[in-house]
């Protein structure tokens, strides 16, 4: 049963929140062990077994307490999760939905602009078409990732950023790789990401199931 209607992006903000909840009070509960508890058998026996119970959940916790399952659009939820390293491959819901109802419901744009330069667009999503620098893609032939990407990484303390590649095939029939950088475009990076789930999974090749 539905009950959360929430947007996606809020969702994934309760679900950080409760991450950084439940690491905090496993740090006290291990503090506590350590410096408190040895003297009474019966808490320090509770305790560990708390701590080995969060420990066994680690991020299937979420898939626990039933809240990605639960939520309007679980599918892409639960696939953003997977992505960012909150949940595990267990897929609920449906990969068919309306998508202008999902964009209105989450208050999503589809069109993103340079970080330095808000009239020349960089990114377009429309339906089965994405528009990057221009160059129209059609997603039924684009394959794309969302990694750490670490441009110099022998040199000493290498920095890396986290980005979106995907190769397609643009209108003259050519396969062209492409990064997206998030720095480089007015736009939360969640957001992002949430629509390539989306119009991956009602366009494109599905490539959000291999996270």
């Amino acid at each position: 049963m539905e009950i959360f209607s929430l947007r996606i992006l809020t969702i994934m903000d309760l679900l950080n929140f409760l991450r950084v909840m439940l690491i905090f009070i496993v740090l006290i509960v291990l503090g506590f062990l350590i410096f408190g508890s040895k003297h009474h058998h019966e808490i320090y026996f509770l305790g560990w077994m708390f701590i080995l119970a969060a420990v066994s959940f680690g991020v299937r916790f979420f898939n626990y307490i039933k809240i990605i399952s639960r939520a309007k659009y679980p599918l892409p939820l639960n696939l953003l999760c997977n992505i960012l390293t909150m949940g595990k491959p267990y897929y609920f819901g449906k990969d068919q939905f309306d998508l202008d109802e999902i964009i209105n419901d989450n208050k999503l744009p589809q069109t993103f602009y340079y970080i330095n330069n808000h009239q020349h667009p960089i990114l377009e999503l429309k339906k089965d078409k994405l528009l990057f620098h221009g160059t129209e893609y059609q997603w039924k032939n684009l394959n794309w990732k969302y990694f750490l990407y670490i441009e110099n990484p022998d040199t000493y303390n290498p920095q890396g950023k986290y980005l979106i590649e995907f190769t397609a095939t643009n209108q003259d029939n050519i396969r062209i790789k492409n990064k997206i950088e998030f720095e480089k475009i007015k736009a939360d990076e969640n957001e992002v990401i949430l629509l390539f789930v989306i119009h991956d999974l009602l366009f494109g090749t599905k490539a959000s199931y291999y996270y």
